[in-house]
């Protein structure tokens, strides 16, 4: 069956994506070699966590945009997957743009200005991550990626799929965390130097762990899942509902922000934390009804 003409347009537009990506990873290298007269804190590990984030990511893209113009289901998966993570994300920027406040130096002309230009820059990625979680789900797209399966088609439900690759995301984003250098907050508790290092990693494992055996339905995986996204339950609903740990929480991400530059430092506003809360609880939530709710899944596999 022949390629929809939507589809090798969205991998042109995910290949120039990525190569943006690539840009900005290499300009922000580079900026770790360009002097500056006034003194800042020393952000070299939090840059060189971000381009290493963003070649991974880009080169992944790019690999998926081939698979893609071949037609392989796997990549319309992923990039439905892409999508609606660039849609939810896009729309926190762009809430965080109408909300976070601006210096106070900064006139109001200037700061609606900023604002209606940060928000014109958030409905790009909004717009297509919208039109691709209707390309790749069209009936013609769906019937040009099947009629490239080989063998059986696959028994794993979309949304344990879905959960998987998150989980393989957020495990990987471990290892940023850890070469950024980054406190571990726990119930209230900040950690820091190679006890945080330690933490961290074993998250990274552990949550890469339930996303491999997840994708390949393995019943062992699947408790695991449950039983890690209940305990992130639990403590996403400390933090937000505590307020002594909530206050802990805004505490640390104030200092760290005033940190990097005391000049622009603003207050986080206290109404994007509880969007960005309430969102994390529903997650969560729903990953716990998914696996329990597809547990046949799992037992249709023999045990190893």
């Amino acid at each position: 069956m022949s390629r929809p003409v939507g589809v090798t347009v969205s991998a042109i537009v995910a290949i120039l994506g990525c190569i943006l990506a690539l840009l900005m990873a290499v300009l922000s290298l580079g900026s770790l070699f360009v002097q500056t007269g006034a003194h800042t804190a020393d952000n070299s590990p939090q840059i060189i966590a971000g381009a290493f984030m963003f070649t991974v990511l880009s080169g992944f893209g790019i690999c998926t945009a081939i698979g893609i113009l071949q037609l392989r289901p796997w990549a319309r998966m992923s990039m439905v997957i892409f999508a609606g993570v660039l849609v939810v994300g896009s729309a926190f920027m762009l809430l965080a743009t109408m909300t976070i406040p601006m210096p106070p130096d900064i006139s109001t002309g200037t700061v609606r200005q900023v604002r209606r230009m940060m928000a014109m820059v958030s409905a790009v990625p909004i717009a297509i991550g919208l039109w691709w979680l209707i390309q790749f789900n069209t009936k013609s797209t769906k019937a040009a990626f099947a009629a490239e399966l080989q063998g059986p088609a696959s028994t794993r439900p979309i949304s344990i799929t879905v959960i998987a690759w998150f989980s393989i995301f957020g495990g990987s984003s471990c290892l940023l965390a850890i070469l950024a250098r980054s406190p571990a907050f726990l119930f209230g508790a900040t950690i820091e130097g190679w006890m945080a290092g330690v933490i961290y990693g074993v998250f990274g494992v552990l949550t890469l762990y339930v996303g491999k055996g997840l994708l390949e339905l393995r019943e062992e995986a699947r408790i695991l899942g449950i039983g890690w996204s209940a305990f992130s339950l639990v403590h996403t609903c400390a933090v937000w509902l505590v307020p002594p740990i909530r206050r802990r929480l805004f505490d640390l991400s104030e200092s760290l922000a005033a940190a990097q530059d005391p000049r622009t430092h603003v207050a986080f506003p206290s109404m994007l934390m509880n969007v960005v809360f309430a969102w994390a609880v529903v997650t969560l939530l729903a990953t716990i009804w998914f696996l329990i709710r597809h547990r046949g899944a799992f037992n249709q596999t023999d045990s190893h």
